[in-house]
């Protein structure tokens, strides 16, 4: 998968805020961070935890995270 360099931020979870139906992530990218709200069902299936390393994807009206699970990383995606 190719994307576009503007649009993805590497970053480390900082804290997680479960709610019974959406789970707020806080996510460290460096000047700011960066909060996404996905579904509670999505942050327990992708097992996130502080101190995790996420890709944050975005556009002008959403954030989508991105987990890797693999041991060697490549991020010249």
């Amino acid at each position: 998968m190719r994307i576009s360099q503007p649009n993805k931020l590497i970053g480390k979870i900082m804290e997680i805020k479960p709610g019974q139906d959406m789970t707020e992530v806080i996510v460290d990218v460096g000047d700011r961070p960066v909060y996404a709200t996905i579904t509670s069902g999505a942050a327990q299936a992708m097992n996130l935890h502080p101190g995790d390393e996420v890709f944050a994807m975005f556009n002008s009206t959403d954030v989508t995270l991105i987990r890797d699970t693999k041991e060697e990383r490549d991020y010249g995606v």
